[in-house]
C-alpha cells in the first residue's frame, strides 16, 4: 500500500528455498519523494535478495534418525539407497546402534532427534524432558522377538533355576515378563542376567546361560547352533510388540513438513521392496552383514503395515485407532508386573495427524 511520501510498505510473495523452507513476512522501507520510483525499486530488490540469502544462512541441520539392527528397519537404509530422501526433499542421518538402550540414552542427551524402537520404550520415557512422539507403526513382530533354549528345555516350566541372558530395555522386559507369566513363574525363580543382544547371544553360544531373549538376526544364527530352539516367541503374543518410528515432540512440532516427507520415503521404500524383492533384500542384507536366506527369514518374523493399514492403526485424535489400546493395555502391564512405576498412555505418544495428512 502506497502512503504518500511518507513511506511504503509491501508485502513480499513468500519465498521458497529448500524444501519446507518458505520466508515471508512485511518489508517496510522508508523514502523520498525525490526518485521514489527508481530508489524505492532499488531498495526492494535489495530486501528481496538479502530474503533470499536468508534461506541459505540458517540451512536446518538433517535429521537425525537412530537405528538398531532390526530387518524391518532396513527401510530407511533402502530409502537412503535409493536416493527417496533426497526425491521427497528431506535430509536424514541414520545413526547406528547396537541396543535400544544406546539409542534411549542418546535420545535422552539429546544427540538423536528420533528413533525406530519398540512402542515399550517410548511408554517408558514419559518422564523424559521431550516426549516421544509416534507418527508411524513401522511393524509387528510376528516370531522374531525370541526366547532361544538349550537342549533339554522342552517346556517353559522348566526354567525355573535357569540363567537367562535378556537386555534390560522395556522390550526385553516385556518379553522376560510373558515368558514368566506364561509359565506361571516368577522374577524370583529364574536367574536373570542384563545383556546387551551382543553379549547375551556371545555368551548363549559359550554356555554361560542356559537360555536368551534375542531378535532377529540373532534368533537365526543362534538356532544354527546345535541343540538351540526356539520356545517362545512373539508368534505366541501377536499384536504384542510393535516397532514404531518416533520423534522428539519439538522437533515434530518444528518440522512436521520433513516429518511426511520421511514417511513418504518409507513408504516409497517398502513399496519398491515389495516390487523388487530380490534386489532389495540383497541390498539390505549386505548392510546388516548377513546373508540373504537370514535376512529374508528374519524379515518373515515381522509384519510391515502400509500406509492404509497404518492409517487404520492409528486412526485420528477424535478417533482412535487399535494403537492406542495396544499402547494403554502394554502401559498398564509394565507398571502391574513392576517393570515400570509408570508408562505413558497411548493419547501422549501417539501422533495420527502425520500419516493423516499423507
Amino acid at each position: 500500500m502506497l502512503r504518500g511520501h511518507a513511506g511504503i510498505v509491501k508485502r513480499l510473495t513468500p519465498i521458497r528455498c529448500d524444501p519446507g523452507v518458505v520466508v515471508e513476512g512485511e518489508i517496510k522501507v522508508r523514502w523520498h519523494r525525490v526518485g521514489a520510483r527508481a530508489s524505492g525499486g532499488a531498495l526492494l530488490l535489495g530486501a528481496l535478495l538479502l530474503a533470499l540469502a536468508a534461506c541459505g544462512s540458517e540451512p536446518k541441520e538433517p535429521l537425525r534418525i537412530g537405528v538398531n539392527v532390526w530387518p524391518p528397519f532396513e527401510l530407511l537404509y533402502l530409502a537412503r539407497e535409493k536416493g527417496f530422501f533426497q526425491q521427497e526433499g528431506v535430509e536424514v542421518d541414520l545413526v547406528d546402534f547396537s541396543s535400544y538402550t544406546g539409542i534411549l540414552r542418546s535420545y535422552h542427551q539429546g544427540n538423536i532427534d528420533g528413533f525406530l524402537g519398540t512402542l515399550n520404550e517410548v511408554l517408558l520415557t514419559e518422564n523424559f524432558q521431550d516426549l516421544p512422539a509416534v507418527i508411524l507403526a513401522a511393524d509387528y513382530s510376528f516370531g522374531a522377538d525370541a526366547l532361544v533354549v538349550r537342549d533339554g528345555i522342552t517346556d517353559l516350566s522348566h526354567l525355573r533355576g535357569r540363567k537367562i541372558a535378556f537386555e534390560e530395555s522395556a522390550l526385553g522386559s516385556y518379553v522376560l515378563g510373558r515368558v514368566l507369566e506364561t509359565a506361571g513363574l516368577s522374577g524370583s525363580d529364574v536367574v536373570t542376567i542384563n545383556r546387551l543382544p551382543e553379549e547375551g547371544e556371545e555368551d548363549f553360544r559359550r554356555g554361560q546361560v542356559d537360555a536368551v531373549i534375542t531378535y532377529e538376526p540373532s534368533v537365526g544364527r543362534l538356532l544354527r547352533e546345535s541343540g538351540a530352539r526356539v520356545l517362545f516367541s512373539s508368534r505366541d503374543i501377536p499384536g504384542e510388540i510393535v516397532d514404531v518410528m518416533a520423534l522428539r515432540h519439538s522437533v515434530l512440532q518444528g518440522r512436521t513438513d520433513e516429518a511426511r516427507r520421511i514417511l513418504r520415503a518409507w513408504f516409497r521404500a517398502l513399496a519398491y521392496m515389495n516390487d523388487h524383492p530380490d534386489e532389495a533384500a540383497a541390498l539390505m542384507a549386505r548392510r546388516e552383514g548377513v546373508a540373504v536366506a537370514d535376512f529374508l527369514q528374519g524379515l518373515r518374523g515381522a509384519h510391515i503395515p502400509d500406509l492404509q493399514e497404518n492409517r487404520h492403526l492409528m486412526g485420528t485424535s477424535q478417533q482412535p485407532g487399535p494403537l492406542y489400546q495396544t499402547a494403554d493395555r502394554m502401559a498398564r502391564f509394565l507398571v502391574q508386573r513392576g517393570l515400570a512405576k509408570k508408562a505413558a498412555s497411548g493419547s501422549q505418544v501417539l501422533h495420527p495427524e502425520v500419516l493423516g495428512s499423507l
